[in-house]
């Protein structure tokens, strides 16, 4: 399908690629591109240690909306909220290997806390009053404070406090209002469906460039394939899934499907047999090597006797 008859991708699209790959942007901070095809699963801890250190409103100070639209033209490499490192005590932590996705990170959550915060101001209604003092014998009263509790408690309320403020629920609430999902809101009206759609999409362009999945790449891969021995490829970024491919297609014996011309291996299930095929195909190779240097040994004894 070529460019031109791809459909356009929608702000609820957008917001879905920072729910969807937040976990990989956070997992890149403190780590090099490794030759594997799943994401690092334990590697943020660098900026879990600035969160414990640094309250959010000095970590985000002077972030907006406009200001994250303002700067269209940065790189991937390049991204940063101005002011927002100037203010954490880099020099007491492990400094991370890619500081540029802390300041991706950074400047996605707050800008989108603040559109959520700049839509909840708007369009939902204030919370529930429980009463001021507590009546244990007022029925009406002990059902009025039920009642505030439930509706402070409510999953579709957006949260200003800090507790609760992230990136992902933030685009899930916003998700949740483009959709009109019920909830304690009134519905979008165009304008402000407008500055959903215009933030978002800038938003899901910084995650895109910070992890890489804007273009596909193949990356040759150091083992060959272990049913035939012909090069293996992986294959990151773009909208497909990660996977590895055989150049031997349809002559690789391997037990996955031949696609364009390719064994291809692309379902988790079947990375995973793939891996420990790989792995299987070492230990094999190990094997061999130790036992042709006890032959060439024991050659090399019989010759010299």
């Amino acid at each position: 399908m070529t460019d031109t008859a791809r459909p356009a991708r929608t702000a609820a699209d957008d917001l879905r690629v920072v729910v969807d790959h937040w976990t990989h942007m956070r997992a890149l901070i403190d780590t090099s591109t490794p030759e594997v095809w799943t994401p690092p699963r334990t590697h943020a801890d660098y900026l879990r240690t600035l969160d414990e250190h640094h309250a959010a409103e000095v970590a985000l100070e002077g972030t907006s909306p406009a200001d994250f639209l303002a700067r269209p033209g940065e790189t991937g490499d390049q991204d940063a909220t101005p002011g927002a490192r100037d203010h954490l005590v880099l020099a007491e932590q492990s400094a991370p290997l890619r500081l540029h996705v802390v300041d991706a990170c950074r400047a996605v959550e707050a800008v989108l806390c603040a559109l959520a915060d700049e839509i909840a101001a708007e369009v939902q209604r204030s919370k529930v009053a429980p009463p001021h003092r507590a009546n244990p014998t007022d029925p009406v009263g002990r059902d009025l404070a039920l009642l505030a509790a439930r509706d402070e408690a409510d999953p579709a309320r957006w949260h200003y406090n800090l507790g609760t403020r992230s990136a992902v629920r933030a685009a899930e609430w916003l998700l949740a209002r483009l959709d009109d999902e019920a909830g304690p809101c009134r519905p979008l009206n165009g304008a402000q469906r407008e500055r959903i759609t215009r933030i978002a999409r800038e938003a899901a362009r910084r995650v895109e460039r910070t992890i890489g999945i804007e273009q596909r790449r193949e990356f040759p891969m150091s083992r060959p394939c272990p049913w035939c021995g012909a090069a293996l490829t992986m294959h990151r970024g773009g909208s497909d899934a990660s996977a590895v491919t055989c150049a031997n297609g349809a002559d690789c014996g391997a037990p996955v499907l031949v696609v364009e011309g390719r064994r291809t291996w692309a379902a988790p299930h079947e990375l995973a047999s793939l891996e420990t095929a790989l792995e299987a195909a070492a230990h094999r190779e190990k094997r061999a090597a130790a036992r042709r240097r006890q032959r060439a040994a024991a050659q090399g004894r019989s010759t010299a006797a």
